[in-house]
């Protein structure tokens, strides 16, 4: 079993919205900073690259549970995994915990839908499916 690749990111009081906590666009900018960091270990390329490719994807679906702050000062690890490929789409899943006292943050599910140059639905490639290590049979969580 693959481990799931990991991203640490430290909170800022510019990522927190009035009340102090991480707000909701943050995190999920969080999440998606986390998704393309992997890319790059990869060497897959960065946003330039996905220009000029034939097969692109696009987010149809985030579903996301939080179950406790995060606070200025505190350092978030993402972990990310293939939760399911199908025909046209696929499925990350993302979970945030607190460094130090793995304090399940949130969880997320992503659905993407691959795409031709023409916005068309097309079949996931190939080499997408093993680009991330599948999610662990059994740590599905509750997303």
């Amino acid at each position: 079993m693959d481990q799931l690749p990991e991203v640490v990111f430290h909170v800022y009081p510019a990522d927190c919205d009035m009340l102090g906590h991480v707000n909701h666009a943050t995190m999920l900018a969080f999440l998606e900073r986390a998704r393309w960091e992997l890319l790059e270990r990869e060497g897959v390329g960065g946003v330039r690259d996905f220009a000029t490719v034939p097969v692109y994807s696009v987010v149809r679906h985030v579903d996301i549970d939080y179950f406790a702050q995060s606070l200025p000062g505190d350092d978030l690890v993402i972990r990310s995994g293939l939760l399911a490929v199908r025909n046209t789409s696929y499925i990350v899943k993302q979970d945030v915990r607190k460094v130090g006292s793995d304090t399940l943050v949130a969880q997320a599910s992503i659905v993407f839908v691959a795409l031709d140059r023409k916005g068309k639905p097309v079949r996931v490639p190939e080499e997408w499916r093993t680009l991330l290590p599948h999610w662990p049979e059994g740590d599905e969580g509750r997303v």
